[in-house]
C-alpha cells in the first residue's frame, strides 16, 4: 500500500470518528434542550421505597452518574408510559438506571 493510500485511510478514519463525536454531542444537546425538566429517577427510587436523598447520601458518585444517565436518556417517553401504569417492575427493559434502582432498593 502506498503512502498516499495510508494517508487517505487515516484521514477518512479521523473524519469518521469526528463525525461520530459531533453526532453524539448534538444528540445529547437536543435531548437536554427539549427536556421537560423532570428527573424521573427520583420517582423511580421512591416507587421502590428509596428516598432520593438517601440514594445521594449512600451512593454518592454512583447517584450522580445515575442522575446524568436519567437527564440524557433517550427513553423518556417509555419511562413516562411505565410511570403512568403505577407498576413497580418492568423498567428493566428500557431504563439505563434499572440496576442502580434495584441496588438501592436492596439496601
Amino acid at each position: 500500500m502506498s503512502a498516499f493510500n495510508v494517508t487517505a485511510v487515516v484521514l477518512i478514519a479521523v473524519i469518521a470518528v469526528m463525525g461520530i463525536i459531533v453526532y453524539a454531542v448534538l444528540a445529547a444537546s437536543w435531548r437536554v434542550l427539549h427536556d421537560d425538566g423532570r428527573l424521573r429517577l427520583a420517582e423511580m427510587l421512591r416507587r421502590h421505597g428509596v428516598a432520593p436523598e438517601q440514594a445521594c447520601d449512600v451512593a454518592g458518585y454512583q447517584a450522580a452518574i445515575a442522575v446524568r444517565r436519567c437527564m440524557m436518556c433517550a427513553q423518556k417517553s417509555a419511562c413516562d408510559e411505565w410511570r403512568r401504569t403505577g407498576a413497580k417492575h418492568g423498567m428493566e427493559t428500557f431504563c439505563p438506571n434499572a440496576r442502580f434502582v434495584a441496588h438501592m432498593s436492596r439496601r
